[in-house]
């Protein structure tokens, strides 16, 4: 089993390619870009109302927010564990709480994160070592019904690789 932490936060570190076998490598600070205005509110369309109850019913927003890393991070290895590879996902706020990211500002701000597993790809062969590099990913669901606060969120994601 292989463990590799990293930090959600505010700047982009570029994964340098693994050189030894079984050797994992994830980037230790990782921005998600910031949400749009257009991914919260739905597209404006004009609507009428025939009540009251209508008129003063809250507005729609999209609570759910994805985002897709597919190369969160690489790892050489030998040929023949290429398809028998699986990796899992842990994520923990600056707050403490599990499967979420806390505000940086005000850690009683959280917001609700459920990461799922993108598949595990080969990007290249090297038929010298007789290994292949191969990259992964996860998808973040990131629940903002709960958040208090606007602002960074971070937390700590915990990358674990393991043969099958």
């Amino acid at each position: 089993m292989l463990l590799q932490p990293y930090t959600l936060a505010q700047s982009l570190f570029e994964n340098a390619e693994p050189t030894e076998i079984n050797q994992l490598s994830t980037p230790q600070r990782l921005v998600i870009p910031p949400l749009a205005p257009s991914e919260i509110a739905p597209a404006a369309t004009s609507e009428s109302v025939t009540n009251e109850e209508d008129l003063l019913a809250l507005p729609r927003f999209n609570t759910i927010i994805t985002r897709e890393l597919p190369t969160l991070w690489q790892m050489r290895v030998p040929l023949e564990q290429v398809g028998l590879l699986y990796a899992t996902y842990e994520l923990k706020a600056e707050n403490g709480r599990s499967n979420a990211v806390s505000n940086e500002q005000r850690s009683d701000s959280a917001v609700q994160v459920v990461l799922e597993p993108l598949p595990i790809i080969e990007i290249s062969r090297d038929q010298n070592s007789n290994t292949a590099l191969v990259q992964g990913g996860v998808r973040l669901k990131m629940d903002l019904s709960a958040a208090q606060s606007a602002g960074a969120y971070a937390g700590d994601v915990t990358v674990t690789v393991n043969q099958r």
